[in-house]
């Protein structure tokens, strides 16, 4: 009886990652910044109001509120009367479209799945190989105070551990897992 092959997370896609918190940071600020400016001229209730085609929005409030205080003359005439920046306006709307990332209520988003998974039984198997044999080596160190050489360990494994720096410990290649190395 062959059992189900389970995906498991071998690392995450950090890029991505940096990328998505960094975006939604911008587009926070940006909703911000559109918040205090459009609440000078238009009564706005919630800062995630200013998502989708709030331009067009923008312009039914204005005429809403101010219409009755203009002689009739085109809107573009009573925005510049009311020193509205429209090429600020549309930029900030824009740009916030531009990100694709749908806030809630309290300007924050659900996080993506940003896991590297294995794609088969064996990539399973030669991951816990190596993620086994990576404790171990590391445990040389911390129990027995056996300094190992990174460098030898990666050219005796054929670049199956490579070294990580940022946790001074040997790691197993993801892209050997994968199968997706080059050279």
């Amino acid at each position: 009886m062959k059992k189900d092959f389970k995906r498991i997370p071998i690392t995450i896609d950090k890029d991505k990652q940096t990328k998505w918190r960094s975006n939604l940071r911008l587009k926070q600020r940006l909703l911000r910044e559109l918040y205090k400016y459009v609440n000078k001229f238009v009564k706005v209730e919630h800062e995630h109001e200013l998502q989708g085609n709030f331009y067009n929005e923008f312009i039914e409030l204005f005429l809403a509120k101010y219409q009755s205080e203009f002689p009739p003359i085109s809107v573009v005439k009573m925005l510049d009367a009311m020193d509205v920046d429209t090429n600020l306006l549309e930029k900030a709307c824009n740009d916030i479209n531009a990100i694709d990332i749908k806030l809630n209520e309290d300007l924050e988003a659900k996080e993506p799945d940003f896991n590297i998974y294995t794609e088969s039984e064996d990539q399973n198997k030669l991951y816990k190989v190596l993620e086994r044999i990576s404790k171990d080596l590391g445990t040389l160190y911390s129990d027995h105070n056996i300094r190992l050489v990174p460098q030898g360990l990666q050219q005796g494994t054929s670049q199956a551990l490579v070294y990580d720096w940022s946790e001074r410990a040997l790691k197993p290649n993801i892209r050997k897992i994968l199968g997706t190395e080059r050279g």
